[in-house]
């Protein structure tokens, strides 16, 4: 499940869209908002809530593979939000 942190992620595109600030900064944004999911989301901070004192770990290529993956689904969404917001942006002004 989401956390509130990937849904309030959402508000930065649309603000970008608005101010007329250019893609590049938008997807530097949704990096920027998938590495503090995963940081949030960590398999360790799991772990550490069901038993304290077992430390979990993955392989650094698995973790890298699954970021770059949900970098990507950030980065999809947040461009969709982008390109909807500058639509109506043209619309409104």
């Amino acid at each position: 499940m989401l956390g509130i942190d990937a849904w309030v992620s959402l508000f930065g595109p649309a603000y970008f869209a608005y101010a007329g600030v250019t893609v590049p900064f938008m997807v530097a944004w949704a990096i920027a908002c998938a590495a503090l999911a995963m940081w949030n989301n960590r398999e360790s901070r799991r772990q550490a809530r069901l038993a304290p004192g077992l430390a979990a770990s993955r392989s650094w290529p698995a973790s890298i593979g699954i970021f770059v993956l949900v970098a990507a689904c950030y980065v999809a969404v947040h461009s969709g939000v982008y390109l909807v917001v500058r639509h109506f942006v043209g619309l409104w002004l």
